[in-house]
């Protein structure tokens, strides 16, 4: 290691997701030349990212959080209207509202909504169609 201080950490993770301006690219790199524990560190820390299991997992918070989106809208503002009771009906109705898109929105609700029509249309073709994607 050398004499000058280390990178922090964001930095660092900077560096990796390769968002550093040139010229604090350049610093890390003159740094990383001299500094076996920053070379270390980044070495492992690229080696738990580029395992599939971590890609895996983020890749899973992320498609949880964009399909439960208003879920997490309606239990943010539900939180928020007993947070700040000067402004609980507004925050109350707006958790109401976005928990019914939520309810509106969810894959259960919309193929609830195909099954009816099927049924209502007397196609059974169709009706059996959709029950055997749902068995599956």
């Amino acid at each position: 290691m050398n004499n000058r201080i280390c990178p922090s950490d964001a930095t660092l993770s900077e560096y990796l997701g390769d968002t550093l301006t040139p010229e604090c690219k350049a610093s890390v790199e003159a740094h990383l030349a001299l500094c076996t524990r920053c070379q270390k560190l980044l070495v492992e820390t690229q080696e738990i990212l580029n395992k599939p299991y971590a890609r895996g997992i983020i890749h899973n918070i992320v498609f949880w959080i964009k399909t439960n989106r208003w879920l997490i809208a309606s239990t943010v503002t539900l939180t928020l209207s007993f947070l700040a009771s000067k402004y609980f009906l507004q925050f109350l109705v707006a958790s109401i509202l976005t928990g019914a898109k939520w309810i509106i929105d969810s894959k259960t609700t919309k193929t609830l909504i195909m099954i009816q029509k099927a049924i209502q249309s007397g196609d059974n073709e169709e009706t059996k169609s959709i029950l055997s994607k749902i068995n599956r």
